[in-house]
C-alpha cells in the first residue's frame, strides 16, 4: 500500500477543524507521577503483579457489566445452539424482538443484534447471500452509529458485510455507498491536523499511557547507564512518549549524560518535522543535549545505512503498532527483521494488536476482528465520552476503513492483518532474538493510572511468559514484549 501523502491536502472532514480549538495537552510525565503516587507505587513493587488486574469489570452502578466482546462470544453461543437445533435465526428474531431471557433488561435488544450480525456473517461464508442480506437489512433497523457499542458495532460490521456481498455479486455499488467507503480523508495527515485534540484524548485512554509508561520506562533502564543514546520509532506520531525518557536522562545525576539522539521512521516529511519542532523545543526546556533525525522511508524499504549510527551510542527501537504492517509481505516482513538485527539495538519494545485477522479462512478473520473492534468501541465508549472529535473520526473514518479491509479485500489488497504473541515469538526466534522482562517498576506505576479511575479499571492486565496482555473487560486487545539479541541475552 502506498502510503505518501501529498503534503497539500487537507482532511475533508467537516468536524476536523474544531480539534485545532481544544487546547494541547502534555501527558502526565513519570517524574510527576512518581510525586503524586509514590507510596501506593512502592506497595504495588512490593505486591504482586496479579494484582494489577480486576477479575469482575463493574459499570457506573457497581453491577457487574456485560461488555460487547461477551455479548458477541454469547450471541455466538446462541448461534451454534440455534444452529444444532435447527432455528431460523431471522425467523426467531422477528418474532422475540426484546424477550430472550437470562439476561438484564436492557440487554436482550443488542444480543439479539449481535445474533442477526454474525448469522449473516455465517450466511456470507455460506455464499447464502440473499439470506445474509434479509438479514443485514433486520440489522440496519436497529444498529446506528450513535447508539450503544453493540450497535456501533454491528452498523459497521454491517457496512463491511454489505459491501463484501455486493463485490462477490458483482454489483456496482449504490450511490450512498460509494460515499461511504470514498477515502474522506488521510488518517496520517489528520493526526498532525487535529494533535492538541489527541493528545488531550489519549491522556483519558488507558491502552495508550499504560503502554507508554511501560514501554519508555524499559528502553530507560535498558540504557541507564550510557552517556549517549540512539531511539529510533517506527512510527512517531505526535513523540509525547518520548518525553518520559527526556525528562528522566535530563535529571539524571549518576552518570552525566552528553546526547540524545532520535530517529523518526515514516513516509510522511510534514508529520515527523512538526514532531521534530515540538521534541527539540521541549528538549531546549530542559537543557538536555538532543538531535531529531527523520528517515522518509516505508518500513517495507528499509535499510540499516539509513540511521546516522556512531559506536559510543546505545541503540534502542520502538514499534508501536508497525510491524502487522508488514505481514501482507512476508518476504518484506523478515527483511525488516534483518535490518533489526543489523542494527544491534540494545532492546526492541513491540506493541502489536492481539488478535489474529491474518487468518485465511473467512469466518475465523471475521471473529477475530469483531471481537477485537468490540473490545475497542467499547473501550472508546467508556474513555472517551468527553473527545467527541476525536472519538467521530476514530469510529466514523479509521474503524470502518480497518474493518472493510478486514471483511472484504482478499490477497494483496487485504493489508489489515494482525497476529498474536506466539506469531511474534517464533518471528524473533528465526532472528536470533529472545524475549526479556519488561521493567517491573513501570507495570506497577503504570497500573497505578488504572486504578486511579472507575472507568479505566476495566482495563485488564495479564502476562504471557514475559509479554503483557492488555485487555478490556477481560478480552484481549494489545500485547507489549521486548526482545533482545540472543547473544547479548546470555552475557
Amino acid at each position: 500500500m502506498d502510503t505518501t501523502l501529498d503534503e497539500n491536502s487537507v482532511p475533508q472532514i467537516y468536524y476536523l477543524d474544531e480539534g485545532k480549538k481544544e487546547s494541547p495537552f502534555l501527558p502526565l510525565t513519570s517524574l510527576e507521577f512518581l510525586k503524586q503516587h509514590g507510596t501506593k507505587l512502592k506497595r504495588l513493587r512490593e505486591g504482586n503483579l496479579n494484582e494489577l488486574s480486576s477479575d469482575t469489570p463493574m459499570d457506573t452502578s457497581h453491577h457487574p457489566a456485560l461488555s460487547t466482546p461477551s455479548l458477541m462470544k454469547a450471541a455466538k453461543a446462541q448461534l451454534f445452539k440455534f444452529n444444532s437445533q435447527k432455528i431460523d435465526v431471522l425467523s426467531y428474531v422477528s418474532s422475540h424482538i426484546g424477550t430472550l431471557s437470562g439476561l438484564r433488561s436492557e440487554v436482550p435488544g443488542d444480543l439479539e443484534l449481535a445474533l442477526l450480525l454474525q448469522a449473516a456473517a455465517e450466511k456470507v461464508a455460506n455464499q447464502q447471500y440473499v439470506q445474509a442480506r434479509k438479514l443485514l437489512i433486520l440489522c440496519g433497523c436497529f444498529a446506528s452509529k450513535s447508539g450503544s457499542p453493540v450497535q456501533r458495532v454491528v452498523y459497521c460490521f454491517a457496512e463491511a458485510l454489505e459491501k463484501k456481498i455486493e463485490q462477490e455479486w458483482g454489483i456496482a455499488p449504490t450511490e450512498e455507498l460509494v460515499g461511504k467507503l470514498r477515502k474522506p480523508l488521510d488518517e496520517m495527515l489528520a493526526q498532525v491536523y487535529m494533535q492538541p485534540a489527541m493528545m488531550t484524548s489519549q491522556q483519558e485512554t488507558p491502552f495508550t499511557l499504560f503502554t507508554e509508561f511501560t514501554a519508555t520506562e524499559s528502553i530507560l533502564n535498558a540504557v541507564v547507564s550510557a552517556k549517549r543514546v540512539h531511539l529510533i520509532d517506527f512510527q512517531i506520531n505526535n513523540g509525547a512518549h518520548w518525553t518520559l525518557i527526556m525528562q528522566a536522562l535530563a535529571v539524571r545525576d549518576e552518570c552525566p549524560f552528553e546526547h540524545l539522539k532520535i530517529s523518526a521512521v515514516g513516509t510522511s516529511k510534514k508529520i515527523m518535522e512538526e514532531t521534530g519542532k515540538w521534541l527539540s523545543s521541549f528538549a531546549e526546556t530542559l537543557n538536555l543535549p538532543f538531535s531529531y533525525k527523520m528517515v522518509v522511508s516505508d518500513l517495507k524499504d528499509l535499510r540499516e545505512n539509513y540511521f546516522e549510527l556512531e559506536f559510543d551510542e546505545e541503540l534502542a527501537i520502538y514499534s508501536d503498532m508497525r510491524l502487522w504492517t508488514q505481514l501482507v509481505w512476508p518476504n518484506h516482513l523478515k527483511a525488516l527483521m534483518g535490518v533489526i538485527r543489523k542494527l544491534k539495538p540494545r532492546i526492541v519494545v513491540v506493541k502489536e494488536f492481539e488478535a489474529n485477522t491474518n487468518a485465511p479462512n473467512f469466518p475465523e478473520r471475521f471473529d477475530a476482528a469483531l471481537l477485537l473492534f468490540s473490545a475497542m468501541f467499547d473501550c472508546i465508549n467508556s474513555c472517551m465520552d468527553h473527545h467527541v472529535l476525536y472519538r467521530k473520526m476514530t469510529e466514523e473514518v479509521i474503524f470502518p476503513r480497518m474493518v472493510q479491509n478486514i471483511i472484504v479485500a482478499e490477497g494483496m489488497e487485504r493489508f489489515q492483518r494482525h497476529e498474536k504473541i506466539g506469531f511474534w515469538r517464533k518471528l524473533f526466534a528465526e532472528f536470533g532474538m529472545v524475549e526479556t522482562d519488561l521493567t517491573r517498576s513501570s507495570l506497577c506505576e503504570a497500573s497505578l493510572f488504572l486504578r486511579s479511575s472507575e472507568r479505566l479499571s476495566s482495563c485488564t492486565v495479564d502476562m504471557d511468559g514475559k509479554c503483557l496482555i492488555m485487555g478490556w473487560k477481560g478480552a484481549p486487545f494489545q500485547s507489549l514484549s521486548a526482545w533482545k539479541l540472543q547473544n547479548e541475552y546470555k552475557i
